[in-house]
């Protein structure tokens, strides 16, 4: 059996095609463009576009993960049906059907993927990781290391959940029927507010950091150029109507890999 891994180059692909290639399955791992695709020895990898997929790299594939690629993807699931896949585990987010988010620009992004899915007549899982551990790093890195960080709402909840948890419960899902449904939200272990999430990484990096609260105009007034307008102002209204309600925790990741989810000082610990 060829598990196939799309998206092998990022956070989460790279660790679900370790974690495969670890326990001894057979991978191919997947990108646009392989040119510094790092992989374990004995992975095999392809070129893979999802919408304008060439079916030679579905050949003897049982199961895939699919990362998130926003465009049309119906040739690769008609493909993948034609080939024989016989499951599917979708990277999706909970933008797709929370409060607020799932009527914006994110939330249609991840519907539409997930209903191209639906459609194929392919057995799958979609997974719904909750605030990725990644998300301080991305956001904040300068501000973070300039000892300072602005942001609107810092009393808003998020759920960090570490990335291994993420591949760990994507790869059983690959190889084993036991937890396979249609859906699966996975969270961290604890609730914790922006300035919370900040504060650890101070605690860890064992130096302060300055935590300034933002109004919306001004948090929108500072948006980071990568980050399209229309998906960042949906993210400031989410965190608006949350304010510093506890964020979801459930056991998922503990029920599925039979281990309690890892922590976010966890995550700092290992890639503070």
């Amino acid at each position: 059996m060829t598990i196939l891994v799309t998206g092998a180059k990022g956070n989460i692909g790279s660790r679900l095609t370790a974690r495969l290639a670890a326990t001894g399955h057979r991978v191919r791992a997947t990108a646009r463009d392989t040119a510094g695709l790092d992989v374990p020895e004995g992975v095999a990898t392809a070129t893979l576009d999802l919408t304008d997929p060439d079916p030679a790299v579905l050949q003897s594939v049982r199961t895939a993960f699919l990362y998130p690629t926003f465009g049309d993807i119906t040739g690769f699931l008609t493909a993948a049906a034609e080939a024989g896949v016989e499951h599917v585990v979708l990277l999706s987010s909970p933008a797709a059907y929370d409060p607020v988010e799932h009527a914006g620009p994110i939330g249609a992004a991840h519907q539409a993927i997930e209903a191209a899915v639906r459609d194929s007549g392919l057995g799958h899982t979609v997974l719904y990781p909750s605030w990725l551990a990644t998300n301080p790093a991305r956001d904040w890195a300068e501000q973070l290391r300039a000892g300072r960080v602005a942001v609107a709402h810092p009393e808003w909840r998020v759920n960090p959940i570490h990335l291994d948890d993420i591949a760990e419960v994507a790869a059983d899902l690959l190889v084993r029927e036991q937890f396979r449904g249609r859906s699966l939200i996975l969270t961290g272990p604890e609730s914790l507010s922006q300035r919370e999430v900040i504060a650890r990484i101070a605690a860890a990096r064992g130096k302060p950091i300055e935590v300034v609260a933002l109004t919306h105009e001004e948090a929108l007034a500072a948006r980071p150029g990568w980050f399209p307008e229309a998906m960042f102002a949906s993210l400031l209204q989410v965190a608006a109507n949350f304010g510093d309600r506890p964020a979801t925790v459930n056991n998922n990741v503990e029920r599925v890999t039979g281990h309690p989810a890892r922590s976010f000082d966890e995550w700092l610990r290992g890639n503070g």
